[in-house]
């Protein structure tokens, strides 16, 4: 059994986090975090958990706990990830782990001196329609271009702080790493961004975004970003010189379309049962995610995102945000 403590309890934790560990019998939440005490109490009422604190660092110091899961605002994570591997906590860290290059630096060197797994939280990466699309690559020929697009609303959402609005980089903190994670298995890291676009639509801060990239290949990319849309999506379109791959992420992650010169082709994994899942905000991204976490810390899988993935991630969302500066 997996003894995970938990620092951070707000709504990524309550609606997906938590939900996701409720399907997994191998794993269990031992202690919770969050600064705010009413906030960590109502929290603690969906676990068995046996240690609540408002200082993450009695989690660190628990030898019950074998790993950790930061679920704070980006500006804690650098911190609280060195801590954790400080005192020999594997972690999962939401995105990103750190929002500057040398503090990603000085955990990459403390990382590899350790014995504990980081895991950088893209949930996306482990949806079952990425890995399907990455298999179905060579059936289009070269890659010619990839559109890839992320609208939500950030006020539907409904987050319990402000942290993204009062970040200088917005949305290109918030939502880029998730293309970027996405985008990587397809193109690898060698990203030159083009050309950016970006606007404040609803917030004082950066809430819509279009930048352009190519790979050192040629192929030309495309991402828009928003936090002002109705309708949240996140798709991919990726376009070969023999035909097109496209899946949505969000809403139909079973779900893939492949169109070559020959013939035309959805593969499915999961039918309309996985809606009922959706209600209950159970992507199984964040279940795959946890699953794969428990195999990195038994030693079982290399990570599927690693430090030096969050390293690029990192370098091309200071480089975007160059931009808006």
């Amino acid at each position: 059994m997996l003894q995970l403590g938990i620092i951070g309890c707000g709504r990524v934790t309550t609606m997906f986090h938590l939900n996701a560990l409720d399907t997994l019998d191998t794993i269990r939440v031992h202690a919770l975090s969050d600064v705010d005490r009413d906030r960590l109490r109502k929290v603690a009422n969906k676990t068995d958990a046996e240690l609540l604190s408002t200082d993450y660092r009695d989690l660190l110091r628990d030898s019950n706990i074998t790993a950790v899961v930061i679920n704070t605002p980006p500006k804690f994570h650098s911190e609280m990830v060195l801590s954790a591997i400080e005192n020999g906590k594997h972690v999962l860290c939401e995105k990103p782990i750190a929002q500057k290059v040398e503090d990603l630096l000085n955990i990459k060197k403390l990382y590899e001196s350790g014995h504990v797994e980081i895991l950088p939280a893209h949930n996306y990466v482990f949806s079952p329609s990425l890995e399907t699309a990455v298999n179905l690559l060579n059936k289009i020929g070269s890659l010619e271009s990839i559109n890839i697009c992320f609208n939500n609303n950030l006020r539907t959402y409904r987050p319990h702080t402000n942290f993204r609005t009062l970040s200088n980089r917005g949305i290109i903190e918030d939502v880029l790493p998730h293309l970027l994670s996405v985008l990587f298995p397809f193109t690898g890291h060698n990203l030159e961004v083009i050309d950016t676009r970006w606007w404040c639509s609803t917030f004082d801060v950066c809430d819509n975004l279009v930048t352009s990239m190519r790979t050192k290949e040629g192929t030309d990319i495309k991402c828009s970003l928003s936090w002002t849309s109705i309708i949240p999506k996140f798709t991919i379109n990726i376009i070969g010189d023999r035909g097109c791959i496209s899946t949505e992420l969000m809403w139909n992650p079973y779900s893939v379309k492949i169109k070559t010169n020959d013939s035309s082709k959805t593969y499915k994994s999961r039918g309309l049962d996985w809606y009922i899942d959706l209600i209950r905000f159970r992507h199984p991204s964040f279940r795959n995610q946890y699953i794969h976490f428990e195999k990195l810390v038994k030693g079982h899988e290399k990570p599927r995102i690693n430090v030096d993935d969050e390293l690029a991630i990192i370098k091309i969302v200071e480089e975007v945000a160059k931009y808006t500066e």
